[in-house]
This record gives structure tokens, C-alpha cells and sequence, in this order.
């Protein structure tokens, strides 16, 4: 089963840091750690990074996730 998510508007600065607590906040709060396989979203730095800073949440919560393989 395949499920699109629509993130709420950030408030703030859209920095990778702002970004990663917004989305990890949201990944924890529907209880989608360890669910999800895929980003989209366009090629800007900042989203890079976040995915990266994702897979470092996740491996600190003892979950695979590879920002290389996303």
C-alpha cells in the first residue's frame, strides 16, 4: 500500500536543521519511523542534507534507512 503525505508549511527558515525536526516530528508523530523508502522533493542542498540527517535519526532509533538508496 502506497500512501502521499503532505508535510505542513515550515515556519521559519528552510534549513536542513528546521526541515529535519519538522519532518522527523511528523514521521514520529503518525508513527511512519521505519515506514518510509522515499523523498520527493526538488534538488536543492538543503534537502540533501535532510535526508541525510533523517538517516542519522533513524539509525539512532535502531532504524535502516539510507539516504544514498532513498
Amino acid at each position: 500500500e502506497e500512501l502521499l503525505i503532505d508535510v505542513w508549511e515550515l515556519v521559519g527558515e528552510h534549513s536542513s536543521e528546521n526541515m529535519v525536526e519538522a519532518v522527523w516530528e511528523m514521521l514520529t508523530q503518525y508513527g511512519l519511523i521505519g515506514q518510509i523508502i522515499a523523498f520527493v522533493m526538488d534538488n536543492a542542498t538543503n534537502n540533501d542534507t535532510m535526508v541525510v540527517a533523517i538517516e542519522q535519526c533513524c539509525h539512532e532509533v535502531g532504524v535502516y534507512f539510507s539516504a544514498k538508496e532513498s
